[in-house]
């Protein structure tokens, strides 16, 4: 008779999930349809931590605050942000924020209170200029993470945050494409995390420009 293979440990599989779920959300356009691959890792990371109902409490937030529409939280940046193309990193945002709450998300950076507050004062005044990648960093340090990989010639979502899960991500919505011309992306919008509520975005000129132009919308 074959031998009984070794199986993972619970550990072992929700460390598995957790390292697959920072790929994708790093990454959005390497997995094809994001929520659908958010959703898979998050269902089977719930069900081993034991809490499966978690994430249809968390669609039910989302949903009241602006970040849920019925085609998703994709829906929801089809109304805020150009290009269809281009929405995959902010919606990894979201799904960040929820599994920065729940310990799954790495950081490559925390912010300190400090830090954090200074920045959460500054993005409003910050942000009523246009800005590029280059003077994200050189504004406010190296981001906690960044979704949407290193390519500039494509948009990206650039996160802060502090080890308080409770503390919502601060996040820079920046976009470029392939037929823009531009060497970098360019920030088009600030929000502090929780929602998409409209109170939450600080818009550059650009990205005032680019919406009111009608390509932040379907």
């Amino acid at each position: 008779m074959p031998s009984t293979p070794h199986l993972a440990s619970a550990d072992e599989i929700r460390a598995h999930f957790v390292e697959q779920l920072g790929s994708v959300l790093r990454r959005p356009a390497a997995y094809g349809d994001l929520d659908t691959a958010i959703w898979f890792l998050m269902d089977h990371l719930l069900m081993t931590e034991g809490d499966p109902g978690a994430w249809q409490k968390e669609q039910s937030r989302l949903a009241e605050c602006g970040a849920w529409y019925t085609d998703g939280v994709q829906g929801a940046f089809g109304r805020l942000m150009p290009q269809e193309s281009a929405r995959d990193p902010h919606t990894a945002s979201v799904y960040a924020e929820f599994a920065h709450r729940r310990g799954w998300l790495t950081l490559d950076r925390v912010l300190s209170d400090t830090e954090y507050q200074a920045m959460r004062e500054t993005l409003p005044g910050w942000c009523a200029a246009d800005r590029e990648w280059p003077d994200v960093v050189a504004a406010f340090g190296q981001p906690s993470a960044v979704f949407g990989g290193p390519n500039p010639r494509t948009s990206k979502a650039l996160a802060y945050a502090t080890a308080r899960p409770e503390d919502p991500m601060l996040v820079l919505h920046l976009w470029n494409d392939y037929d823009s011309g531009r060497p970098q992306p360019a920030v088009i919008a600030s929000r502090v995390g929780g929602t998409l509520l409209p109170e939450v975005f600080t818009f550059t000129p650009l990205g005032q420009s680019l919406h009111a132009s009608g390509d932040g919308s379907d």
